[in-house]
């Protein structure tokens, strides 16, 4: 090897060379994804490096070096000099690269790379690389990993996602079958027989008066069936939804999920007052989703049986697995998967015998928040007696043993708790209640959680001082260091083998969020992003930080679902084994992300701003 302080290093030039380093770059992203020859021709010109360890590599804020550096062999330490001590940011091993951070913008070095080892490096030159990426849209992707954490990365399907299909495009040319609104029964009934259309449109005046369908002429027969020659539009049931043209299939199914309809319009400008363009029903919409997810909460509303209900909560869960093309799809598979759980759970009290006038059920933790998206249990709060069998019957139907079994107590009782946790929040260990400031009515009297908020919010602002010990209880959850070959660095230099997403990367998140949420005098419910949003309202200035936080949530939310669905678990632990190296790197941005947060929350600097 050669002396300390001086590296070693041999031209590529050789035959056979340029083939060997070709095949060990395309085990590696972002070199997986360009064409071999190009790669040959990179590799040509490059060198080989050696490295004793101890050697520097490259100097923090040192211009860079002609080339960038791929380790072949060995550990290379990324050191933050400008600390004092200086601070370990990271660990690189086998196919990782150094200096990439100057295709993002970056005019120096951001750390010092130092061998942790005898280390082999491959040197490339970078002008070589740079128009290599440029026209590779994955790599490119994979580069801009190192220097934000983006929701917007993808993870390829058998059909495009459906948070992308245009509605419009998904529909075709198919013009909608309409007639005016004074239109006869008859006639209208005459109509669906020879068209076979399954949703007809009432116009008056050249704009949207109603959704018929046959559904409303069973219910009219079976009414009486009085009058056939009377207006279509007096049988129409309504509970339609109109979206624009602009509008994509998952914005659809939402409109329709939250509205519980079963048709839908695509007019001019979305309402009902244009021209319509197309017309749609649950069955319209199946094919960019694999499923029915219309149907499926249609058919959860209606289960006969706590066994059928477990079915269709397996179909919802698949549907959900299906459709997780990446982070992104979390737009409107959270909001839909929320439905399920509130859905189920509707039915569940139904079939159980568990209504009751005077009892409220609420979720609190990731279901409070809408954040519910594996087939772990929602954590359900309930203001009234508990209904019996619950536990059981969410067993039954399809849920992971519950954590934590329901918990019950009346009106005065749960605002006595708040005031504890608020008035005295040391004494009463209010960091293990925190997930009850996520609580969200699901079933039962509204006004009873009406009261219960006004309470809290009354509490919180007679006791400003609890946001600043809220917010100092955010540090008891940090994030890892890096990933290193199959294991996780731990701050504390502890290695493991399993990636702890939820008590490390979520937990942080969820609880800063929720501090900022209380801070706009929200006091309960809304979802991290959500509550991210708030904050920006609340103090522009710090924009940035909290959109990484929130593009930071969407990406670990994701990846808690993919693995909790696939692996049959709540995703809480996920082994390194389901995560590619494209994966680790933006889960790594955004352990960076949430450092900055926690780091700026816990100052409190931003209270003195409210």
């Amino acid at each position: 090897m050669a002396p300390s302080g001086e590296d070693f290093s041999v031209s590529m030039q050789t035959a056979a060379i340029p083939y060997r380093v070709a095949d060990f770059l395309q085990q590696h992203p972002p070199f997986q994804f360009m064409d071999e020859h190009a790669l040959v021709a990179l590799a040509a010109r490059g060198r080989v490096k050696f490295h004793e360890p101890d050697e520097y590599i490259c100097w923090q804020t040192s211009p860079h070096a002609p080339f960038v550096y791929v380790i072949q062999q060995g550990s290379v330490s990324l050191w933050d000099e400008s600390a004092d001590p200086p601070v370990l940011r990271d660990i690189r091993g086998a196919g990782d690269m150094i200096g990439i951070e100057r295709f993002n913008g970056a005019p120096t070095s951001l750390h010092s790379a130092k061998a942790a080892s005898e280390v082999v490096i491959y040197a490339l030159y970078a002008a070589d690389l740079e128009p290599l990426l440029a026209g590779n849209p994955e790599a490119s992707q994979y580069v801009a990993a190192f220097a934000d954490v983006t929701a917007g990365y993808m993870h390829a399907g058998e059909r495009p996602p459906a948070h992308e299909i245009f509605l419009a495009d998904l529909l075709g040319d198919q013009l909608p079958i309409q007639c005016p609104a004074s239109t006869s029964i008859h006639e209208a009934a005459t109509l669906f027989s020879e068209s076979g259309a399954q949703v007809l449109a009432l116009t008056e005046r050249g704009c949207l008066a109603a959704l018929l369908t046959p559904y409303d002429l069973v219910g009219w027969i079976a009414g009486g069936a009085l009058n056939p020659a009377q207006a279509a539009l007096n049988i129409a049931r309504g509970g339609e939804v109109t979206v624009s043209p602009e509008a994509l299939a998952s914005h659809a199914v939402l409109a329709m999920a939250e509205a519980r309809a079963s048709t839908g319009a695509l007019t001019n400008d979305g309402s009902r007052h244009s021209t319509v363009q197309r017309t749609f029903t649950a069955a319209s919409l199946a094919p960019a989703f694999g499923d029915h997810p219309i149907t499926v909460l249609q058919e959860i509303a209606t289960s006969s049986s706590i066994r059928s209900l477990g079915a269709l909560n397996a179909r919802a869960r698949a549907c959900i697995l299906g459709n997780l093309t990446g982070p992104s799809a979390l737009d409107w598979l959270a909001p839909w998967a929320d439905l399920v759980n509130q859905r189920i759970l509707e039915r569940l009290l139904q079939l159980i015998g568990g209504c009751h006038p005077e009892r409220l059920c609420c979720f609190y933790g990731a279901a409070g928040r809408g954040e519910l998206l594996t087939a772990a249990a929602p954590q359900i709060a309930i203001v009234g007696a508990a209904p019996a069998g619950l536990e059981t019957a969410l067993a039954e139907c399809g849920y992971l043993a519950p954590e934590y079994p329901a918990d019950t107590a009346n009106l005065d009782e749960w605002k006595a708790r708040f005031s504890g946790w608020i008035r005295d929040p040391i004494g009463t260990q209010v960091y293990r209640s925190r997930p009850y400031f996520d609580l969200r009515p699901v079933h039962g009297p509204v006004h009873i959680f009406t009261a219960l908020e006004s309470h809290i919010r009354a509490e919180l602002a007679a006791e400003p001082a609890f946001l600043g010990i809220l917010a100092n209880d955010c540090l008891s959850s940090l994030p890892p260091l890096t990933f290193f070959r199959d294991l996780v660095v731990e701050e504390s230099g502890e290695q493991t083998e399993v990636f702890r997403l939820e008590g490390s990367a979520l937990q942080p998140l969820v609880d800063v969020a929720r501090v900022f949420n209380l801070a706009s005098s929200v006091p309960l419910g809304a979802s991290t992003r959500e509550r991210f949003l708030r904050g920006r309202r609340l103090l522009p200035e710090q924009e940035s930080v909290f959109r990484e936080a929130s593009e930071t949530m969407q990406v670990m939310l994701f990846h808690q679902a993919r693995a909790g669905l696939r692996l049959r678990s709540s995703g809480a632990e996920l082994p390194l084994s389901i995560l590619s190296r494209h994966d680790r790197q933006v889960l790594k941005s955004g352990f960076r992300s949430i450092h900055k947060l926690l780091a700026w929350t816990a100052s409190g600097d931003w209270l003195e701003g409210l």
